[in-house]
């Protein structure tokens, strides 16, 4: 029993921590192997108590695995046996005995706020486009702005801690700087060589002191590790003589640090996931706030709190590290300290043309100045004449429909040293503006050039010194006429002006034009301006379609890119189908023509034509380039006709109760259906002969085998067709009653019951049956009516079709509980029935 809890409980946390369970796709994700199905995480998380799909805290999830007494060797365990990574709850149980609230790795992004979620989504934006006037402020309504209108960027130094790093892992074990100081919980390792080897591993007591055998003790907290070396020089000379300062020393010793202490400190206010933390002594600020998850939206980089003893020791501004990669603070954590992170004071927001958008935190006394170089300056593409600067107005200063106001600000004068400070409030939002994308002294030409794209314009350039920048026009320019668009800038429409090309065969004077600023030169391809010529081969080719006319194609080189003959096709004649021509009329819808393609082919009767195969019994045509080949027009069609006397293998389908069923090709065009049974070797002592089935295009056809089977030649044995299938059933002891019957079954076939003994055993016509038109159909496709009243055989279909609508009676409860309550007793009937078979069996 208790094993079954732990099994249980394992994958439950399985459950939790997997990313099936949509409500928790926030967790550390597992690796591929430890993935859990959907069905598996909803099932366990119910167990828990949790119920599929709700919403859940790490902390209450940490606080989960702690309630359940699972230790860490049962829970590797569990996942070895189920299949999974054993190291996958390793992270939590870190959590768990290094008194953490959750393990650092898993994803935050489903404890950060829910306004929170809407920052850091488009840092890499191009902001650098001028906005237009209504891009300063969002408008009203907008579902995906914030109050401040600037969710869009994220909080400057947050993604720092979004991200599972080792940068921040503080040492566990030496060396350590210089300015470590040593305390209660480290471990020292003193190494003497010369006249003594021995190696000594020395904790430091809680007193402060370290017992050094046949020394004594010695008082170290506090020390660094060049002053506790300064120290030992004195104790360990007392005891060994060869310790001394200098070349003349024979014994020498070596300390360093072990093992280092371990510190709790208490991470709150405003952070991700404030609590109390196990850190090492070496732990700075910044190791103990990337526990933490670092500020929340709310907390800020500028101002964060160091208390020990009552007291602030310390006040660390975390830009010192993101701007200048400066340590935030030298200050070490020690046990018991409190590192407070206050909530935020001023935040600006600086984007458009600046290296780093982002939300910043200002400090007193930073103004504009200091906000555009948090963002990294200016980008070259900033405009300097100004900057604009979104500000909400303070309660006292608003009045109805006037909340924000916007501030211009010459950003050429803010840069400069002696420049008068521009102070900022708390929300507002800096715009840097781009320049424009538009370009003068330029033209621009495309199509049917060599090099199309922008050039240069100067005073002066003509059309045919630019195509000859251009590297001249291509093969497929169409020269008779180009366009140049040329603006006018009095209302900034364009008009064209349309001039003929070197090399126009029309006889059109070309005459070179003179360029000017910002024209557009158009040079049309004649591939293009083409209506594109397609013929066709259809018929006895490996691949037939419409190809694209080549001027000079003829017949066999439409045969050729087609890959040739397929099996079975004339090779020595084609037929030419071609569209007479509109511009002369005629009656004739259509021109056919027959091409021979091998001189030595017979006439247009085909007669003599070898199936399949060219002269020589060579697969491949032997066609080399001839004058007198047929050429084709654009619209012809080709047809490659099957040869003379060519049949495709035709086959049938035997299954069900022969002893060799299978696919079969028809030997002769006679073939019926005894043959076809006999060279699948025959009936199986199984066959049921009266329900022999076959099938044509999809259709029962009806036939009687047994009668087949006696006379060969009776109109049963049917002559086959390509396609058909045979079907020989085994016996089947049951009667199907379907259609408007009180419930479709299938009834145990009795002798000699008549159409009414299995309409009852069905629980009797419904109100809308249609009696008399009742069918009864035999296994082999016969059907007879009702009316002529016909044997019941087994496996006969017994149908019974619906009135039509306008024949239809209202609707009867009675009739129907009549009839439910006829169903049920027919229903245990045949379970009875059938125990009985069973039993006798």
């Amino acid at each position: 029993m208790r094993r079954s809890i732990i099994v249980f409980s394992v994958g439950a946390v399985l459950a939790l921590f997997g990313p099936a369970v949509p409500t928790l796709d926030a967790q550390a994700t597992p690796p591929p192997s430890s993935r859990l199905t959907e069905d598996q995480a909803a099932v366990l998380q119910t167990f828990l108590g949790l119920g599929a799909g709700a919403p859940v805290s790490r902390a209450e999830l940490i606080d989960r695995l702690r309630a359940s007494g699972i230790t860490r060797e049962q829970a590797r365990n569990e996942l070895r046996r189920r299949g999974y990574d054993p190291s996958l709850l390793d992270p939590y149980f870190d959590a768990i005995e290094g008194g953490g609230a959750a393990p650092r790795g898993a994803a935050r992004e489903a404890e950060r706020p829910a306004e929170a979620d809407t920052g850091a989504k488009a840092a890499s934006r191009d902001t650098t486009v001028v906005p237009d006037s209504s891009s300063a402020a969002p408008p009203a309504g907008d579902s995906t702005a914030t109050a401040d209108g600037v969710d869009e960027l994220e909080i400057f130094g947050r993604s720092l801690f979004d991200r599972e790093t080792t940068e921040f892992e503080p040492v566990t074990v030496g060396p350590v700087d210089p300015d470590y100081r040593l305390g209660p919980g480290d471990e020292l390792v003193l190494v003497l060589t010369g006249d003594v080897e021995e190696v000594y591993e020395l904790p430091v007591s809680r007193e402060g002191f370290i017992i050094i055998p046949d020394v004594g003790q010695v008082a170290v907290n506090g020390l660094t590790l060049a002053q506790l070396e300064e120290r030992l020089y004195d104790r360990l000379g007392r005891v060994y003589s060869g310790v001394r300062r200098g070349p003349e020393a024979t014994t020498r010793f070596q300390v360093s640090l072990g093992r280092l202490r371990v510190n709790q400190v208490y991470v709150i206010g405003e952070v991700e996931r404030p609590s109390a933390y196990q850190v090492s002594a070496a732990s700075t600020v910044f190791d103990a706030l990337y526990k933490a998850g670092g500020p929340n939206r709310n907390g800020s980089f500028r101002a964060i709190d160091v208390y020990r003893g009552g007291e602030r020791v310390a006040t660390v501004d975390l830009y010192d590290y993101l701007l200048h990669g400066r340590s935030p603070s030298e200050i070490r954590l020690e046990h018991g300290d409190r590192v407070f992170v206050r909530p935020y004071g001023r935040r600006v927001t600086v984007r458009g043309a600046v290296r780093r958008p982002a939300i910043y935190e200002l400090a007193a006394g930073e103004d504009l100045r200091d906000a555009i170089a948090f963002a990294g300056g200016l980008r070259a593409t900033a405009i300097v004449e100004r900057v604009q600067i979104d500000r909400i107005l303070p309660p006292e200063l608003r009045r109805p429909g006037v909340d924000r106001v916007l501030i211009d600000v010459a950003l050429a004068r803010v840069t400069e040293a002696d420049a008068e400070p521009v102070a900022l409030r708390d929300g507002d939002v800096i715009e840097v503006f781009a320049v424009s994308n538009e370009r003068r002294n330029r033209v621009v030409v495309t199509g049917e050039v060599r090099r199309p794209g922008t050039y240069e314009w100067s005073e002066g350039l003509t059309l045919l010194e630019l195509i000859e920048r251009a590297q001249g026009l291509s093969e497929q320019a169409y020269t008779p006429r180009a366009h140049v668009y040329r603006l006018v800038e009095e209302d900034g429409s364009r008009r064209v002006i349309r001039v003929a090309l070197p090399g126009d065969s029309s006889g059109t004077q070309v005459r070179d034009l003179l360029l000017a600023d910002r024209d557009s030169v158009v040079i049309f391809s004649r591939a293009e301006l083409r209506n594109e010529e397609f013929v066709h081969i259809v018929g006895f080719v490996k691949r037939p379609g419409r190809y694209r006319l080549a001027e000079g194609m003829t017949v066999k080189d439409l045969v050729l890119a087609a890959g040739g003959f397929a099996e079975g096709a004339d090779t020595r004649t084609a037929e030419v189908v071609r569209m007479p021509d509109p511009a002369i009329r005629t009656d004739t819808t259509a021109e056919v023509f027959t091409v021979r393609l091998d001189p030595s082919a017979p006439g247009p009767d085909g007669i003599g034509v070898k199936a399949g195969r060219p002269p020589g019994g060579d697969d491949v045509p032997a066609w080399a380039p001839d004058s007198t080949e047929y050429r084709l027009r654009a619209g012809d069609r080709i047809f490659i006709r099957k040869a003379v006397g060519y049949a495709m293998p035709q086959t049938v389908t035997v299954t069900g109760e022969v002893h060799v069923p299978g696919t079969f090709v028809l030997e002769t065009r006679r073939d019926r259906i005894v043959d076809l049974l006999r060279r699948a070797g025959g009936l199986t002592d199984q066959a049921y002969v009266p329900g022999f089935q076959l099938f044509r295009g999809g259709n029962l056809v009806a036939t009687d085998l047994h009668a087949a089977l006696a006379d060969e030649d009776s109109r049963y044995n049917l002559t086959l067709e390509p396609g058909d299938s045979l079907h020989v059933p085994e016996y089947s002891p049951t009667v199907l009653v379907t259609g408007a019957v009180a419930f479709e079954t299938l009834v145990l076939y009795e002798p000699g019951r008549s159409l009414d003994y299995y309409i009852d055993r069905a629980g009797g016509y419904l109100d809308i049956a249609d009696e008399d038109r009742t069918t009864v159909t035999y296994m082999d496709g016969e059907r007879w009516p009702a009316e002529s009243d016909p044997s019941i055989e087994p496996g006969s279909t017994i149908f019974v079709p619906e009135k039509p609508p306008s024949e239809r009676v209202g609707f009867s409860l009675d009739r129907l509980l009549t009839r439910v309550a006829g169903l049920l007793g027919s229903v245990a009937a045949i379970w009875v029935v059938i125990g009985e078979l069973r039993g006798g069996g």
